[in-house]
């Protein structure tokens, strides 16, 4: 009848919104994300950053095996991360979500046993709406329990969800917040990565239901990459999120269990992010307390690469127990920045930066503008050097050429 007809409607839809309904969620205290996790993702290796959009069995484990020969993961990277390029585009017969079987003959928890035998982790690209964004493939919505269950049975440590063909009805606070929920109650500890893109003030919200939140839109392999995509920001490039992340004040949201994720790293992605870039990108990154995930090539690293990416006085500040970020102190008119970040034992990493597209400049930081007094008599330390450049009263100048940086370590004398 008509009648039984609406009421198994009516009781149709109240299961969904049950489903998203708002519930207490506090992923942050899981055990996973004490500090900004380290790893790779595969969005930029054998691929133009998703152009492709399909990642391989094979380079993975050789990505995870290079990555512990290279002795990278005692440095602590230590994630292996599949972004959307992984899942088949149809779910099971029972409902599940599965891997491509020609990407991934061996299956997911047969290469998910191997990274762990490695000593790493292994983590998932999702998105909270009914497909990915790439490629039709399943998203979670209406499966957040189910697909919950499916990843903690195959050992998945990292889940990464994105923002795409989202229902309307619901906000992505109450998508989110319930999409953690379901993680939490499968009873294995999972790393959560929210990635909305900025949206609905997250960073106000991100870090009650994440271990890591999006700040703004994705980031490309450029310095400067004019916005073109969904999500908050003035563009794409290095530049254009270091400019963003400078009006939002970062040391007010970032703590334990909630870092800001500025997306990516691309560090020296070919042809497009030179090694400058690429260590100014690095050392933002670091200033903030960023999950440092590293989206190109990790295998064999070259010297320069190694430069960036294997500095442990530089992957200190990202990982200093300060729980906290570096702000901006000074943007001055002729293209210089000042910013700084107080650390656990009271030292001050400070960043001279030089934004400019042309000549260098003299960057100057004073021991007033760190708070201290200015006859303070403080010790400066070289990062990307790794060497002490003396004490100094009043402050410290150095040159800093375009895109380019200078990090260094700032000791008062007690």
């Amino acid at each position: 009848s008509r009648v039984v007809v609406m009421t198994r409607l009516l009781l149709v839809w109240l299961l969904v919104v049950c489903s998203v309904a708002v519930y207490p969620a506090h992923a942050y205290n899981n055990g996973m994300g004490a500090t900004p996790p380290m790893g790779w993702n595969t969005w930029c290796t054998d691929d133009a950053c998703g152009a492709i959009d399909y990642c391989f069995e094979s380079v993975i484990k050789d990505v995870a095996k290079s990555i512990v020969t290279q002795g990278l993961n005692k440095l602590g990277y230590e994630y292996i991360n599949l972004d959307d390029c992984w899942s088949d585009t149809n779910r099971s017969s029972s409902g599940e979500l599965q891997p491509n079987p020609k990407q991934f003959p061996s299956g997911m928890p047969a290469l998910i046993e191997y990274i762990h035998s490695l000593g790493l982790k292994f983590g998932v690209y999702t998105s909270i709406g009914t497909k990915t964004c790439k490629r039709n493939r399943p998203g979670l919505f209406g499966h957040f329990d189910q697909d919950a269950a499916t990843l903690a049975k195959w050992g998945v440590d990292f889940v990464k969800t994105d923002n795409c063909h989202k229902p309307a009805q619901f906000t992505e606070q109450e998508l989110f917040s319930n999409l953690s929920r379901s993680l939490n109650q499968t009873g294995r500890p999972m790393l959560f990565s929210l990635c909305e893109w900025g949206d609905e003030n997250v960073q106000t919200w991100g870090a009650n239901v994440a271990q890591m939140y999006r700040i703004q839109m994705d980031h490309i392999p450029f310095w400067h990459y004019p916005h073109s995509g969904a999500g908050l920001g003035y563009g794409g490039g290095t530049r254009d999120i270091i400019e963003y992340v400078g009006t939002l004040n970062p040391s007010t949201f970032v703590r334990q269990y909630g870092w800001m994720d500025p997306d990516f790293l691309e560090t020296m992605f070919p042809i497009t992010m030179s090694f400058t870039d690429s260590k100014t990108e690095y050392t933002f990154w670091t200033l903030w307390s960023a999950p440092l995930i590293v989206a190109t090539d990790m295998r064999d690293l070259s010297a320069d690469k190694a430069y960036i990416l294997a500095n442990p006085e530089v992957i200190s500040i990202d990982q200093d127990p300060s729980y906290t970020a570096g702000d901006r102190l000074a943007n001055n008119t002729d293209g210089s920045e000042v910013w700084s970040r107080h650390l656990f034992n009271g030292d001050q990493a400070v960043v001279l930066f030089n934004k400019n597209d042309k000549g260098p400049l003299t960057i100057k930081v004073t021991w007033g503008q760190l708070g201290w007094p200015q006859n303070a008599n403080v010790t400066v330390r070289d990062l990307w050097e790794r060497k002490d450049m003396g004490a100094y009263t009043q402050g410290y100048s150095a040159i800093v050429q375009p895109h380019d940086v200078f990090y260094f370590r700032a000791s008062v004398e007690k």
